[in-house]
């Protein structure tokens, strides 16, 4: 039994695909193959986005503030609203000038 030229030539570059795709994944996941580590610690992804933000701690410390507050469902710090909102609905609505 004989195989064509092109069929050899395709199987070939077939192959070297395939052990191309091979050595890529075991670059990726040959430390998690063996155990080196956990799978969901992924590595340094080199296309990641990274924003150099100024003043980070402060941002940080305002998301733990916010935080905080929006799970203590109990305490209301806009006072001044709720006064606005009695004011309100103290007036009749009617402005009548007796003039």
């Amino acid at each position: 039994m004989s195989v064509s030229q092109p069929h050899t030539y395709a199987g070939e570059v077939c192959g070297f695909l395939t052990w191309l795709w091979v050595f890529y994944r075991a670059k990726h996941d040959l430390p998690v193959v063996l155990g080196l580590r956990h799978p969901w610690e992924h590595g340094e992804d080199p296309w990641a986005i990274v924003d150099h933000v100024e003043n980070l701690h402060a941002l940080e410390e305002d998301w733990e503030d916010f935080a905080v507050k929006s799970t203590n469902p109990g305490e209301d710090d806009d006072e001044e609203e709720e006064e606005e909102e009695e004011s309100d609905e103290g007036d009749d609505g009617d402005d009548d000038d007796d003039e």
